[in-house]
């Protein structure tokens, strides 16, 4: 096992080297042989998180309003004035992000409107960390410290679940233990829930895994685990087998929650409100 000492050495072999840069383009399409009148579009570009990463600058290939959420979720906004019958825009999003090379030591309160630890601990839906058979086998993985208990609970989920490849609809955790396979939404969920199991803060994040500038394609979307070590949330992805890896790589876009607290709702990446259609490129 890791010593706990280990935990910003592991971090730190990552350098800064800038702002990372992601952009993305976007076509809003009619797909009717009517003209739809306004239109409104709202998506997810990369958190504020304080201790792991800043967005540094936004340019929008057209007007938008930038919105925030009490989890530290940026919320791009998009109004169109209308589309002709057939019509097609496109729409280009470049999102530059200060990464922390290692994860700043946090306060174990919250600060400002962020969540309390304690916020991290509850089961929600498709986290089942309250299910007898999550419990069952969280007994098992328990430790007395919780760096060894998120490295028992790593090591299960890395060894134990088969990767199934992508999974258009969410499964859970529970689904997971029972079926022992995922893709990595399920992955992430299963060491979350077994996490908050044993009493150790977890949360499941998504976006983007590059250690340098892209144009992420939209199957590049990952999802992974973040647990709260030390003072600090660490990175902890069963799938990839990431182990406290830097938080550098690792650009998150959302926090999972099961409640509304933004303008895209319950929705993963983004929420349209009108007729028109949306495709990532």
């Amino acid at each position: 096992m890791l010593a706990a000492p280990a935990l910003d050495a592991i971090a730190a072999s990552a350098a800064m080297d800038g702002p990372r840069r992601l952009r993305f383009t976007l076509a809003f399409a009619n797909p009717s042989a009517q003209a739809l009148a306004a239109q409104a579009f709202w998506c997810y570009v990369p958190a504020e998180l304080p201790g792991l990463q800043r967005l540094a600058d936004l340019q929008v290939s057209m007007p938008y309003a930038l919105e925030r959420d009490p989890l530290g979720h940026r919320i791009l906004a998009l109004t169109l004035p209308g589309l002709p019958p057939m019509g097609r825009k496109l729409v280009t999003i470049t999102a530059a992000i200060d990464m922390a090379p290692a994860p700043a030591v946090q306060a174990a309160t919250a600060q400002g409107r962020a969540p309390a630890l304690v916020d991290w601990l509850h089961p929600e839906r498709y986290i089942e960390s309250d299910a007898a058979e999550m419990r069952a086998l969280a007994a098992t993985l328990r430790r007395p410290d919780p760096l060894d208990t998120a490295r028992a609970i790593y090591d299960w989920v890395r060894t134990s679940m088969r990767y199934a490849g992508y999974l258009a609809d969410d499964r859970g955790a529970l689904d997971a233990l029972a079926a022992r396979s995922g893709d990595c939404t399920e992955y992430a969920n299963l060491v979350v829930a077994l996490a908050r199991a044993c009493g150790v803060p977890a949360r499941m994040a998504g976006g983007y895994v590059t250690d340098r500038d892209a144009a992420p394609r939209p199957q590049d979307y990952h999802n992974w685990a973040q647990v709260y070590l030390d003072g600090a949330w660490r990175t902890v992805d069963a799938q990839k087998e990431c182990w406290l890896d830097s938080p550098f790589s690792y650009v998150v876009f959302r926090l999972y929650r099961d409640v509304a607290t933004n303008a895209v709702g319950l929705a993963h990446r983004y929420r349209v409100q009108g007729g028109m259609e949306v495709r990532f490129f």
